[in-house]
């Protein structure tokens, strides 16, 4: 769900010398590895119809490791002697097939449960299950590379000459996972919008929970409505907008912008209205532009930046609720109440009893245990530096579930910690994009080859082009993202709507 795309990259793949792919794959059959159980080999020689979407000839090599991390390989028989591993979103428990479309490029492609089988929303999973929640938050995805490189090693006869994972929201969480814990599984790894602080998110849905949603009681009926997304988006617009130099509807870096939000005016007496705000309306909105606090009032996370409020799959999907049919059906009003109550639930209390509404504390002291499990905010990276690794994040500035500030304050503690940090590790920020991808603002980027450039021929990016798509996928938008801390401006001339008419300068 929380997946973002990957653009496909073009690359030379090639069957290796006396490389015969039928023998190599009835071969993996026999393959004995520590503590690994093979229940899928198949030799998909015509893969057209293959539930994987995988079309080129490739084996499928699925598989258990220890007691439940689920695993599945595609092994394409031409070769680009590349690995490539997708994360997984939300709070994982299925192969996240995607990234097998990159088989078709010559990529080694794998992605694991986690060791559990669940929907990504819900971790009923953990109750009670240390080893679950250990896989879940940091061992599954390390052991599963292990294991991929090895059954590569054996397919082939050589091992991959480079590494990679992407990985969006608790993929990308992941992604850092791997560069700080394990820094010699990848060489080159794309965090996006990374859900880093693990045991933070509980307590920080839960502040925006109690505001939108007192008690159950207003699951149907939120105390702000989408009329007062409409409102505030349009309010937001008018007054920061043009601070880039374009009116398009985009917030460039939404620190620039100053508004107030008593600016917009107070609903009489009468009740709300859709050009007012109540006064509950006012305070719940400031309270989620607000940071959240622990409980002796210091800042554990930042405040949601401006913008983007009353774009589909935003707030609505994420905050106040009632957005899709699939938010319906999980019984939940937004994704937020989702994973915080989950969380709160399984992850930190282990009480599948536990309610918000009868709940008065904040959920961060309670939650430090989750800590060690799966936040990936450690800011020593030179054990991947070492390894030659490259690292490139990157977030949306609009994402209303995982804060890019958050993202922003990990980059520049990096910088504290080792000046030259800079030369392995990149930020981009998308204006106007939501959680991994959508939103107002261009969000398809081909972070891969980006990735491979840098990795591979010591192209460092600074700047990359992200694209928007209309109908039948024709190009619409083209916007450049710049390095942090560059940004796109406006050069005066040209195309508002083309890359070309935008340098990368520093603010």
């Amino acid at each position: 769900m929380l997946f973002a795309l990957l653009a496909p990259l073009a690359a030379r793949a090639q069957t290796p010398q006396g490389f015969d792919p039928s023998l190599a794959c009835s071969g993996i059959k026999t393959l004995r590895l520590p503590d690994v159980r093979l229940t899928v080999v198949s030799d998909a020689a015509d893969s057209s119809s293959h539930p994987d979407s995988v079309s080129s000839p490739h084996c499928h090599v699925s598989g258990v490791i220890g007691r439940e991390i689920a695993f599945t390989i595609m092994l394409p028989y031409r070769w680009n002697q590349r690995l490539l591993m997708g994360g997984n979103g939300g709070f994982a428990g299925s192969i996240e097939t995607m990234v097998f479309q990159q088989t078709r490029n010559g990529y080694v492609t794998v992605s694991t449960n986690t060791g559990h089988e669940a929907s990504g929303i819900t971790a009923r999973w953990a109750l009670d299950q240390p080893e679950r929640q250990v896989n879940y938050g940091s061992v599954a995805v390390h052991r599963t590379v292990e294991v991929a490189k090895a059954i590569a090693r054996a397919f082939y006869g050589t091992d991959p000459r480079y590494s990679y994972f992407f990985g969006c929201s608790n993929g990308g969480r992941q992604a850092l996972i791997e560069v700080q814990r394990y820094p010699d599984d990848f060489d080159g790894v794309v965090a996006g919008a990374p859900a880093a602080h693990l045991s933070l998110m509980p307590g920080v849905f839960l502040k925006n929970v109690r505001e939108d949603f007192p008690t159950p009681a207003y699951y149907a009926h939120p105390v702000i409505t989408r009329e007062n997304l409409d409102l505030l988006a349009s309010k937001i617009l008018e007054a920061c907008d043009a601070i880039d130099g374009v009116r398009d509807g985009i917030l460039t870096d939404p620190r620039d912008c100053k508004f107030r939000l008593s600016s917009i005016r107070a609903c009489p007496a009468g009740g709300p209205g859709s050009d007012c705000l109540t006064a509950a309306q006012r305070s719940a909105i400031a309270r989620i532009y607000a940071p959240a606090t622990d409980e002796k009032g210091r800042v554990v996370y930042p405040g949601q930046p401006f913008g983007g409020e009353n774009l589909p799959g935003g707030w609505s999907t994420w905050i106040i609720g009632n957005d899709s049919a699939f938010l319906r059906d999980s019984h939940q009003p937004s994704l937020q109440m989702a994973f915080m109550t989950e969380g709160a639930k399984y992850l930190i209390f282990g009480d599948s009893t536990w309610n918000y509404s009868s709940y008065r504390g904040s959920l961060f002291p309670e939650s430090r245990h989750v800590a060690p499990l799966g936040d990936a905010t450690d800011t020593d990276l030179r054990p991947f530096s070492a390894h030659k690794g490259k690292l490139i994040l990157y977030h949306g500035w609009a994402d209303p579930a995982l804060n890019p500030l958050a993202t922003i304050d990990y980059y520049q503690n990096l910088l504290a910690r080792d000046p030259a940090a800079r030369e392995y590790v990149r930020l981009f920020l998308l204006p106007g994009v939501l959680h991994c991808a959508g939103g107002n603002g261009p969000s398809d980027v081909d972070w891969m080859a980006a990735i491979v450039d840098w990795t591979e021929r010591a192209s460092a990016p600074d700047r990359l082009v992200a694209a928007a798509h209309g109908r039948a996928g024709k190009t619409i938008r083209t916007r450049p993202i710049c390095a942090y801390p560059k940004r796109p401006t406006y050069t005066g001339t040209g195309n508002t709507d083309d890359a070309g008419s935008f340098a990368c300068r520093e603010p």
